[in-house]
């Protein structure tokens, strides 16, 4: 028996101690496999990146998480009660494993049949969702059960609640606690209740099941039991758990964010996820800080969008949205205001676990609306009058002036010009003015008259659902009836009635087809100051200020002109503006030109013909610079366009996008200098690393370091002429000079790539065309401001390119189609008034000057019509800059163009006069 004894006992202690064997050797293999500790020390969640304005705005926020990293000092000790009860109540007492709380959530689990409590400490979940997989097993427990062990002896308990805090899942798309309480209450930590951080805490164990947004019943009982657990572990009183259960939390409405400037920035994102790669960017935490002025840039989309609302106008009435009879008008108001009131609303609040809006939509108040108009209707002998709104309807507070609605029309009044609509049961009055625009929509170039109209009842009619937008919220019939008098009101049997109404004033709108951008651009810095590549950037994404390419028509002159004077022409140069037949060496291309208002005007300056935009003068100057120098003008400005080597050049026939047109004009207003348009100002990573620095290789020259650097090259140029040596034919006495340069190339690099002198000279010439031509509708605007306008043929495409001494702001608008805009749509029509409206905000921004006068600049009063000088006090006198030795009298540098212009030269793709006049 002892013996026997004796062997159990034996193989009892070598069964143990192989067991403490076999332990300590799975203990030791998953030790082994264990991740590096040390990464916790470099804690690198996924953060969102953002896309910042130049002043900061924050444009776009991305990423795959949404979480915002907050520090232990910023939250409050009430939330972090909240997750300790919650979660892992004796969080300050384990060394990562609860053991107690492991059996206490086991004995739970049987008892209930199912799994009712988890017994993982919170150092255990920062191991498990830091450092391991999600996966549910024995091998994933066991080593969440050792590297728990391992996170508490290398990390202090506030550091390891910090990585807790931070990383957390916690619904909605919200990762740590910050975005969270941002996301559901629309709060910073420190605003939080008790109430509402018991709510987040319950979350953790299963966000989807306990959402207040998917399951409100469940979401109330989880965080009636953190409340619990906070009282009985002594971190509330009775009475804050008594408030906290009873609390009714707000709740945000979640709603999609579009992007600010939407164009814009959708292209940045694009260009930047090009360059960093879009993992990296969408979980780096990027700053994207661009050049955009948001302030103008809203001021850009406003005059945008009122610009093509104007042009659509023009075009004619779409007519009605839809139809509504007088047995589901009721239904009408009703699905109206219920939709209406939840959009407007920011908050909810739950009622028996039904969602209540911050504006509540209650059918009685209805009820009470159409009672009350009723029994006003009836009281009114002429039964075309409808009477007003009732004051104390909560939708009229909740409508927004300048804003759209949808509005049922009540009748029309033909006498007075007046028609009654009604937006769900607050009636309105669209004025005469607000409507006589409509008549029949029928796009065509040709001309056609359309008078106002006259008589409401033509075109609307009772139950027409109209796009109206709030003019004021109050006004009355009296004040708005057309041509009524004062002293006819009291002949109105209605007459006390209806001077007790008050109405809506709104305007007929209409969803425009037609579409329109603008850039805006810093001629010094190339920085895009503001970019609208279309009306509606949710409604279409193409982005036509960057991708589309459209036929510039005459904006494309001034660099003709440009070239012009770059081979001998002078402000004051007469060109014949008269019928000429003009083709290509192609002998099957037969092109008969004409100018816009097809009449010919006969000997005109350069300068004249600039600012009236005449055809026949700018082919002439085409021809005569010659379509080889020309395309090499072009080449050395840098202009981004594939063009046709023909005349028809001269008439901007072929496509350009609007950046790189206003990119090209900023030669004007910068002194000749060369810029690329720019986006972006810096990318930095979370981390500030730089990753972008092409940026910073700029071309940005700002305008006193432009007029040195000229002052550097003339003053250079003398230098170089004094030295040069005269050439001496040794079989004569004669002195030959060296062979002649012009004098408007030699300085020119791939920065300067036009001279400085004419560049001011064009400026000179494009403040006349809005002070005497084709843009003088801007005039108002500054004396400092010089553009052209543009069109195409069939009036398709209207363009308008302009600037200050500080900016260069372009608009095209169009149908994307490419169908006309109709008759007289043409660029002083169409686009000025968008950069009219643009531009007078942005001088009052940026501020305004004139350009400045480089060296060699000479001022010579001449006639404008003859180009001939005159004295100042001669009828018609105008002051006129010339480039110094081409102003009239002086022939010094007139010379080197009369002998030696390479214009002249007979290697182009044209034959001479008579090949053009036989065609």
């Amino acid at each position: 028996m002892l013996k026997v004894l004796k062997r159990v006992v034996v193989l009892t202690v070598v069964l143990a101690i192989l067991g403490v064997m076999s332990a300590g050797g799975v203990f030791i293999y998953f030790s082994m496999s264990l991740p590096k500790i040390s990464t916790l020390a470099d804690y690198r969640p996924p953060i969102n990146s953002r896309i910042l304005s130049k002043d900061g705005v924050v444009l776009a926020e991305l990423g795959k998480e949404n979480r915002e990293i907050v520090e232990m000092k910023d939250v409050p000790d009430r939330i972090i009660n909240a997750f300790l009860s919650a979660e892992d109540s004796g969080f300050y007492d384990h060394q990562g494993v609860d053991y107690l709380g492991v059996l206490r959530a086991f004995i739970a689990n049987v008892k209930a049949g199912k799994v009712v409590q988890g017994g993982s400490t919170i150092t255990q979940q920062v191991a498990k969702s830091l450092l391991l997989s999600r996966e549910r097993s024995l091998t994933r427990k066991i080593k969440d059960f050792l590297l728990a062990q391992k996170i508490e002896k290398k990390f202090t308990k506030q550091e390891i609640l910090f990585l807790y805090l931070n990383q957390v899942y916690l619904g909605g798309g919200y990762y740590g606690v910050k975005s969270a309480f941002r996301g559901y209450f629309d709060k910073s930590l420190e605003e939080a209740t008790v109430a509402e951080s018991a709510l987040v805490a319950g979350l953790l164990v299963a966000p989807g099941r306990y959402s207040p947004y998917l399951h409100p019943e469940y979401a109330k009982k989880r965080q009636n039991y953190v409340l619990g657990r906070m009282f009985a572990n002594g971190k509330i009183t009775k009475e804050e758990y008594q408030e906290a259960k009873e609390e009714k939390i707000r709740y945000r409405i979640r709603k999609p964010e579009p992007f600010k400037a939407g164009f814009f920035t959708d292209w940045v994102r694009r260009m930047v996820i090009e360059e960093v790669g879009e993992e990296n960017f969408l979980n780096n935490g990027f700053t994207v800080q661009t050049t955009l002025n948001y302030e103008l840039q809203k001021a850009a989309e406003k005059s945008v969008l009122m610009g093509v609302k104007e042009i659509d106008k023009r075009q004619g009435y779409k007519g009605a949205l839809g139809k509504v009879t007088p047995d589901k008008v009721f239904d009408y108001y009703k699905d109206f205001r219920e939709s209406y009131y939840k959009d407007k609303s920011r908050f909810f609040t739950l009622k028996n676990n039904e969602r209540v809006y911050e504006l509540d939509f209650k059918i009685e108040d209805l009820d009470k609306i159409i009672e009350h108009q009723d029994a006003l209707k009836k009281q009114l002998s002429n039964k075309r009058y409808h009477p007003g709104y009732l004051e104390e309807d909560t939708l009229l507070e909740a409508l927004v002036v300048n804003k759209n609605y949808k509005a049922v029309v009540l009748g029309t009044d033909d006498r007075f010009r007046l028609i009654y609509v009604s937006i769900a049961g607050v009636n309105a009055i669209i004025p005469y003015e607000y409507f006589r625009w409509v008549h029949e929509r029928e796009l065509t170039e040709e001309r056609k008259y359309w008078p106002y109209l006259k008589r409401p009842s033509r075109f609307f009619n009772k139950g027409d659902i109209l796009d109206v937008k709030l003019i004021s919220k109050s006004t009355t019939f009296f004040r708005e009836s057309h041509d009524l008098k004062l002293e006819d009101f009291k002949k109105f049997g209605d007459y006390e009635l209806l001077s007790e109404q008050k109405y809506l004033k709104v305007s007929l709108d209409q969803q425009v087809d037609v579409e329109a951008a603008l850039v805006s651009i810093n001629p010094y810095s190339g920085e895009i100051v503001s970019l609208v590549g279309g009306v509606d950037f949710e409604k279409s994404k193409f982005n036509r200020a960057l991708q589309a390419k459209r036929q510039p028509g005459s904006s494309f002159k001034p660099f003709l002109y440009a070239a012009g004077l770059e081979t001998g022409y002078v402000p004051n140069s007469i060109i014949l503006d008269s019928p000429e037949a003009l083709g290509g060496a192609d002998a099957d291309l037969n092109w008969k030109p004409r100018n816009y208002d097809g009449r010919f005007r006969g000997p005109m300056t350069f300068r004249s013909s600039l600012e009236l935009s005449r055809n026949i003068p700018t082919i002439k100057i085409t021809q005569d610079v010659g379509i080889n120098y020309l395309f090499n003008f072009l080449d050395r400005i840098k202009l981004n366009a594939e063009m046709p080597k023909d005349l028809s050049i001269s008439l901007g026939s072929f496509g350009i996008t609007l950046t790189d047109l206003v990119a090209a004009y900023s030669i004007f207003p910068n002194g000749g200098v060369y810029i690329k348009p720019k986006y972006l100002r810096s990318v930095t990573d979370r981390e500030g690393t730089e990753y972008i620095t092409k940026i910073r290789e700029s071309n940005k020259v700002e305008a006193e370091e432009l007029e040195t650097k000229e002052e550097e090259i003339i003053s250079k140029a003398e230098e170089d002429q004094a030295k040069k040596p005269l050439l001496v034919d040794e079989n004569s006495d004669e002195v030959i000079e060296e062979e002649k340069v012009n004098p408007f190339l030699e300085n020119l690099d791939d920065t300067q790539v036009y001279d400085r002198r004419l560049s001011f000279v064009m400026t000179n010439l494009l403040k006349g065309v809005i002070q005497n031509g084709s843009g003088r509708r801007a005039r108002s605007i500054s004396n400092f401001i010089g553009g052209k306008t543009g069109t195409t043929s069939d009036y398709i495409d209207a363009w308008f390119i302009g600037f200050s001494q500080n900016n260069v702001t372009g608009v095209w608008t169009g149908f994307d189609d490419n169908k006309t805009m109709g008759y007289g749509e043409a660029g002083s029509k169409a686009a000025l008034p968008i950069w009219k409206d643009y531009m007078e905000k942005t001088v009052g921004t940026l501020g305004e000057s004139d350009f400045k006068v480089p060296p060699g600049i000479i001022n010579v009063y001449i006639d404008k019509k003859t180009g001939e000088p005159v004295d100042l006090n001669s009828a018609g006198a105008f002051l006129e800059a010339f480039v110094e030795g081409t102003e009239p009298g002086n022939s010094e540098l007139k010379s080197y163009f009369n002998e030696s212009n390479p214009a002249k030269k007979s290697d182009d793709v044209f034959e001479d006069d008579d090949f053009f006049n036989n065609q």
